[in-house]
């Protein structure tokens, strides 16, 4: 609008007149060509308007660019006084910003020959110093000269420029997004593999085909510290074949300066690198990056991508597989810890069962009135716990030896191995016969022969032998004070091996057998010299029974009282002895309330069952129920099978006792309420089993109902 007011202006009210010589900033001297009057008025409100307008109106030679007029404005605006724009051609070189010189000046010369007003921006230098923008629209005027409308724009350029900043931030900042974006799904890609449920070896392997799949590599590898951490132990490699067993130095090595300096390394020309994995100078790779994998200033590892082609991996690829590695470093670590922990809880497992299985050994030899059928229940209780099946025997008095049992997993291989049993009368050299000469256990861990289990040589029991199935077998000799008792036999089948904690429980179970057999050989010498005892004894007590009615002395007759007294009680203390270390179980008609057995039992067990968060509740019918049989061998009986009730079962539960009729028998129901486990076997309940067929009776589980429940059924006497 300025420009078209100022292009009315001059052509109606300056034509025919000229400026000449420039005045003060507040007047202009003009010179009038024979007009007067109302021209002159006019004159002077266009001089007003001019100067009033917020730009700088100017007009120029074109030829000199020397000003012929400007307006107030520009010393306002570019603090210059008017002198210095007036008839001054260098003016222009000092006012226009060198870089913006030659532009303007050409678009000046431009306009001399323009149909249209051209328009143009550039900087301006002011008198004190500042720099502002100007957009100037200039036209060509009559007789050879240019005029001009100079804005101040410098706000507005500066707005621009914010924008324009705001932009490339926005811009730059997408960018940097974007490629995040990427190097995140990069990242996701192959961290993928890290977080999956693996074992450690396929773990790594996973990754490190996703390294060379995301970074475009022809080959990863991956180095681990040895356990003295001198070396780098090559792990795993893809895309390469390598030695086994490659170590690396750390001193003074590429991949022993990433570990120690924990920083990347970018190898653009890798001819020129000393490579420390042989394969790698091998196949001539031509760059490679290597990064430290590191957790809590620990080192873990080093992760290596390599290059044939020239191509050459980039910073973008260096964050990344060090972000890798970061990430890489910390699964190494969870997945050692996982393993420790799984290794320690399955230690701690197997010491738990096989404590167990040794106290069940223990009580079951113990609860064994004949030193067979302990071993015998020994046997069971290694299968298949220990082995696939199990064979015991025992050194007879003439220095042969006998098979007693023969326990298998699979009852029907049990009945057919009945054929081995039985006396040895002249055995071969086996595996068995060796332990038995020499008390020295015999281990193989797998591909046993069944030569070495076969004791008679005989071609039907080679037969049943490896029917059986022989893979590995321990042969455990009962050994004690020197002389060899008998032998465990444990035999795995094939596919199974027979490791070294399994040697070791089966030598001690042999030694705890060989204890029990021989206290109960011990046993047996003291029964028969305290039955000799009481025995010698009677002679004795009737030879002074006889002295003492036919003496007629009072003081003789008192001392042979006395003294008969004394052996008389010593007598019937070696009786009582006797009995004691037989510890036979008394199942005459002796007669046994059930219900005060049962009672007793409950109250022997409430302390642990509070302890255990487990109510006992017990229900029994008005009517007695008496049995035959031993109190105290009934009473062991129901209290471990109470014990094992109420350590079935977990807290909150319920253990319901109830005691009823059914027939001729007496039942007693031991329901586990809360219980999701029915008790089969077990210390307590194989010689609560034990006790109750030794009174006739029987002992069963159901897993039916509430819980799972024991049932004891006994003859009513």
């Amino acid at each position: 609008m300025l420009t078209r007011f100022y292009n009315r202006a001059c052509r109606r009210g300056i034509r025919g007149t000229s400026f000449a010589v420039p005045l003060p900033n507040s007047a202009m001297t003009y010179e009038s060509q024979g007009r007067t009057g109302p021209m002159d008025t006019a004159e002077r409100r266009f001089r007003d308007l001019v100067h009033g307008v917020d730009a700088i109106v100017w007009e120029a030679d074109a030829a000199s660019l020397a000003c012929t007029f400007v307006s107030q404005r520009a010393e306002e605006l570019l603090g210059y006084p008017i002198e210095r724009w007036l008839g001054a051609p260098e003016f222009w070189t000092e006012m226009v910003d060198a870089r913006d010189r030659d532009r303007v000046l050409a678009h000046y010369a431009e306009a001399l020959t323009a149909t249209r007003p051209i328009e143009h921006e550039f900087r301006a230098n002011t008198a004190d110093g500042r720099q502002i923008w100007l957009r100037d629209r200039v036209h060509p005027a009559e007789r050879g000269r240019l005029r001009g409308l100079m804005i101040d724009v410098t706000e507005h350029k500066r707005l621009e420029q914010e924008r324009d900043e705001l932009l490339l931030r926005e811009q730059v900042a997408r960018a940097d997004m974007e490629t995040a974006a990427e190097m995140v799904q990069r990242l996701e890609t192959i961290t993928e593999a890290a977080l999956s449920d693996l074992s450690q070896e396929r773990m790594l392997r996973r990754v490190l085909e996703r390294i060379r799949d995301v970074l475009e590599a022809d080959f990863t590898l991956l180095l681990l510290p040895s356990d003295d951490g001198e070396d780098l132990r090559l792990m795993d490699a893809v895309g390469l074949d390598v030695d086994d067993d490659v170590r690396v130095p750390i001193a003074e090595t590429l991949s022993g300066r990433i570990a120690t300096t924990r920083r990347a390394l970018l190898v653009e020309d890798a001819a020129r690198t000393d490579l420390d994995v042989p394969a790698l100078r091998h196949a001539r790779v031509r760059s490679l990056i290597g990064v430290p994998l590191s957790v809590d200033s620990h080192i873990v590892g080093v992760v290596q991508a390599a290059r044939l082609a020239r191509r050459r991996f980039s910073a973008d690829d260096a964050r990344l597989l060090q972000l890798v590695g970061d990430r890489l470093g910390v699964a190494i670590r969870n997945v050692r810890l996982y393993e420790a922990e799984r290794r320690a809880r399955v230690a701690l497992e197997a010491a738990t069962r096989r404590a167990a299985f040794l106290a069940d050994a223990v009580t079951a030899l113990a609860a064994a009135t004949d030193p067979v059928d302990g071993l015998e229940a020994v046997g069971r209780l290694a299968v298949p716990l220990l082995a696939d099946w199990c064979a015991i025997d025992v050194r007879e008095a003439d220095g042969g030896f006998r098979r007693v049992a023969v326990a298998h997993r699979d009852p029907a291989a049990e009945a057919q191995a009945a054929v081995l049993l039985g006396p040895v009368a002249a055995p071969i050299t086996a595996g068995v016969t060796r332990a038995l000469d020499t008390g020295t256990a015999e281990w193989v861990e797998v591909d046993a022969s069944v030569d070495d289990l076969a004791v008679r040589g005989e071609s039907d029991e080679r037969q049943a032998v490896a029917d059986l199935g022989v893979g590995g077998y321990i042969v455990a000799p009962l050994a004690v004070g020197g002389r060899v008792l008998g032998a465990i036999t444990l035999v795995a089948a094939p596919g199974r091996e027979l490791g070294e904690s399994e040697a070791r429980l089966a030598q001690d179970l042999a030694r705890r057998a060989a204890l029990a057999l021989d206290a109960e050989r011990r046993r047996g010498m003291a029964r028969e010299i305290l039955q000799i005892v009481g025995g010698e004894l009677r002679a004795p007590l009737a030879s002074l029974g006889r002295a003492l009615r036919a003496t007629t002395d009072p003081a003789k007759a008192g001392a042979v009282r006395t003294a008969a007294r004394a052996l008389s009680a010593v007598a019937r203390e070696a009786r009582v002895a006797a009995r004691i270390v037989a510890v036979p179980a008394d199942t005459g008609p002796r007669r046994v309330d059930l219900s005060n057995v049962v009672g007793a039992a409950v109250s022997a067990v409430a302390d642990e069952a509070r302890a255990r968060g487990v109510d006992v509740e017990t229900a029994l019918e008005p009517n007695g129920f008496e049995v035959a049989g031993d109190r105290r061998r009934l009473r062991q009986a129901a209290l471990r099978l109470l014990q094992t009730a109420v350590r079935s079962t977990p807290a909150g539960g319920r253990v319901y006792t109830r005691l009823s009729r059914a027939g001729a028998h007496a039942v007693l129901v031991v329901s586990m309420v809360g219980s999701s486990i029915t008790p089969a076997a077990g210390l307590r309940l194989n010689v609560a089993r034990q006790l109750v067929e030794h009174h006739g009776g029987t002992l069963t589980t159901a897993s039916e109902g509430p819980g799972p429940t024991l049932t004891v059924s006994l003859p009513l006497a």
